[in-house]
């Protein structure tokens, strides 16, 4: 009898010993799985003769939006009264400036480059005011102050801050390694009109239009990928699945409306 019970209880000991160890299995392999959805994965290989994809983003709407301008609350002295959001930068020829233009779904391709991105506060605005960052090879955000005044830069990513900064003298700089792809916003808790972006890419295929609404992305391996835009007042749309072929370049225009 006493064989018997002892029995049992060792089974159970055994069940319950699996059940948990599944259990801590599956946790696990979640957790590894939401790291990976963070930060996807991206493999270096030779690119040999690369294509390219290149392009404008343009507004295709009927009524061109206009800028808005910022009432001045604070350091008035300095800042001036009115201050342009930058939001809407469109040429007459209606060439949208700021649009990060990125492939969705590569998975390798080219090295990432070492190159840090710089936002510096100068006359009471972010400089530059949209920029892309790459993870890897030690890059960073340098958040620098280029005003006599004191600001205060706060980050963030999906409505979760990154980073709370104080940069209370001219010429000071601090710096944030990247470590989570996505859309980073950032802001001054002294001056609260003062926005600026930076897309943060696991990949280095993305570029921001200039003034004439221009973007140039190099070095992609031959294949057919996602290309999509970005612009902070107009949002994220897909430019569709293009195909890229070696050492030739695919014209793809980001047209808004």
């Amino acid at each position: 009898m006493k064989q018997t019970t002892c029995m049992k209880q060792f089974i159970k000991g055994i069940v319950l010993y699996i059940l948990v160890a599944s259990c801590m299995s599956l946790s696990l392999a979640n957790a590894v799985q939401k790291q990976s959805k963070k930060n996807p994965e991206y493999r270096v290989i030779k690119v040999s003769d690369g294509g390219s994809v290149s392009g404008r983003a343009i507004f295709n709407g009927k009524e061109v939006p206009n800028d808005e301008m910022f009432t001045v609350t604070s350091n008035r002295e300095f800042c001036g009264d009115k201050i342009a959001a930058r939001k809407y930068l469109i040429s007459k020829d209606r060439e949208i400036k700021n649009v990060v233009v990125y492939l969705a779904d590569i998975t390798s391709g080219k090295d990432i480059p070492a190159q840090r991105v710089t936002v510096d506060n100068v006359k009471c605005a972010f400089e530059p005011h949209v920029s892309v960052g790459f993870i890897g090879k030690g890059n960073m955000a340098v958040n620098k102050n280029s005003d006599p005044i004191f600001h205060n830069i706060h980050a963030y990513m999906k409505g979760r801050p990154i980073y709370n900064l104080g940069i209370p003298e001219k010429g000071t700089k601090i710096k944030r390694q990247f470590n989570k792809s996505g859309l980073m916003s950032v802001t001054c808790n002294a001056h609260p009109w003062m926005l600026s972006y930076v897309q943060v890419f696991h990949h280095p295929y993305a570029a921001v239009t200039n003034a004439k609404g221009e973007y140039f992305i190099g070095e992609i391996p031959a294949g057919t990928y996602e290309v999509r835009a970005w612009h902070e007042g107009f949002g994220d749309i897909s430019l569709g699945k293009k195909t890229v072929l070696p050492g030739q370049t695919t014209n793809v225009i980001a047209a808004f409306k």
